[in-house]
């Protein structure tokens, strides 16, 4: 964890009476690409950034510019460098978490899983946890970014619950955002999980899936302010087919006052996800 001035965060105040969050999968965009990518970000005037899939080639062009500006920032790419267990074909490391904050930001714990196999194939790099004081009031942010079942296979709804019950732990307001890789299809009143395409673990599946959609002490704060005859947002395609993978949910002690994707970042191909933005306040 790195704080503005180069050294380790402390435990100041934020001053921030309501918050501007910013979620983005970067696609791993190094070089120019990230250039662009930082300067999409700032020119929101965000108070917090959650990031997926930073890279060890990008990340030093996000840390740089977002300590020049006043951040705090947390990450897991520690964990990055870690070699995954053998397996045929073999997986590498790449893609890690960052937040970044204006305001010292705490490491929290990840994810934890009772599991041991479980533990060893996870990818404990995709999910990362701060909390930061605003106002006297202590507020937990969580960054997850959930792998494709397609080829992860279990190690997807495994995820899921771990992520559901990390988020059951958290006693202060919280926030859980990221690349959750899920809804497969959604309207105004459902939506529907990849659990189809495993049809052999179909009610585990489904059920891990929807222990963090459908968690009832977070909630979809898009969902909570859509207007309800528009389409939903997409912020990601597979193939041509649209979907909103990316996801920003609040506790009941956050008021949510406005919640967007940045479509036209998909449109520039910033990456090939689009950032959600949410403005939140914490509840008197």
């Amino acid at each position: 964890m790195t704080s503005p001035e180069g050294g380790a965060a402390g435990a100041d105040h934020a001053t921030i009476p309501s918050m501007r969050l910013i979620c983005w999968n970067v696609n791993g965009r190094a070089g120019d690409g990230c250039h662009a990518q930082v300067a999409a970000v700032l020119g929101r005037s965000p108070d917090f950034i959650a990031l997926q899939e930073l890279t060890l080639a990008s990340y030093p062009q996000w840390c740089d510019a977002l300590l020049g500006e006043g951040f705090s920032v947390a990450s897991t790419i520690d964990l990055v460098r870690a070699p995954y267990p053998t397996m045929q074909p073999p997986i590498r490391r790449r893609y890690f978490n960052a937040i970044a904050a204006r305001g010292a930001v705490a490491p929290l714990p990840g994810l934890d899983f009772t599991d041991p196999e479980q533990a060893r194939v996870a990818f404990p790099e995709k999910y990362l946890a701060v909390r930061v004081v605003i106002d006297a009031t202590g507020l937990e942010v969580h960054n997850a970014h959930l792998p494709p079942g397609s080829t992860r296979g279990v190690i997807k709804p495994q995820a899921f619950s771990a992520i559901r019950r990390r988020t059951d732990a958290v006693s202060e307001p919280g926030v859980l955002c990221g690349d959750f890789n899920t809804p497969q299809r959604e309207d105004a009143t459902s939506v529907t999980t990849w659990a189809s395409s495993h049809p052999a673990l179909y009610d585990e599946w489904d059920a891990a899936e929807r222990s963090v959609l459908e968690n009832p002490r977070l909630r979809d704060v898009y969902r909570e302010l859509r207007d309800v005859d528009a389409p939903f947002a997409a912020s990601h395609f597979t193939g041509t087919t649209p979907r909103r993978y990316d996801h920003i949910y609040a506790s009941a002690d956050i008021l949510a006052v406005a919640c967007t994707y940045h479509a036209d970042w998909l449109e520039r191909r910033l990456s090939d996800h689009a950032a959600v933005e949410a403005d939140l306040e914490l509840r008197r």
